[in-house]
């Protein structure tokens, strides 16, 4: 199989991510709607305005992933025809320059989960407990996407320096 080929995979990867995270903010949206309109206890009430935050910053992550990577493909083909070897070495540096995200992203993780705890340990106040479910939620779903974008972009880099 060429690079190319790969290249493309990788992309639709990212794209079939960003469209399951997309989906993911719709729903939420559309379950903070229903919580919006039959909630009636103090819990409910909190948890409207974190849950419409989460819900539109995963439709507008997924949407971007989409979007972003629906381009890089036509790119990839474009940079690849033009000069191979070029696109080879332009692709390595890329893919090396977004490793360092991996760990950030661990550790972004982890305050989440943190504060979401600290929020239910030392706090009675349910818009507290409501951002710490919306970070556990949003933890969660960090977790999901690094684990298989981090398996995708090692598969890839792996194929590149193949191809070196």
């Amino acid at each position: 199989m060429k690079l190319i080929e790969y290249s493309t995979q990788w992309a639709k990867g990212e794209m079939f991510e960003g469209m399951c995270i997309a989906v993911l903010g719709i729903l939420t949206l559309i379950c903070t709607v229903l919580i919006w309109k039959y909630g009636t206890t103090v819990n409910a009430r909190a948890l409207v305005i974190p849950t419409l935050v989460i819900g539109l910053l995963f439709t507008a992550m997924g949407s971007f992933m989409v979007y972003s990577n629906n381009n890089r493909i036509a790119e990839f083909e474009t940079a690849y025809q033009a000069n191979p070897t070029e696109f080879t070495q332009a692709e390595k540096t890329r893919v090396e320059g977004f490793q360092f995200m991996y760990p950030t992203t661990l550790a972004i993780i982890s305050v989440c989960f943190l504060v979401a705890v600290l929020a239910f340990v030392f706090s009675k106040n349910p818009n507290f407990h409501a951002i710490g479910i919306v970070l556990s939620v949003f933890g969660v779903a960090l977790i999901i996407i690094d684990y298989f974008s981090k398996e995708r972009g090692q598969i890839y880099y792996e194929h590149i320096k193949n191809y070196l």
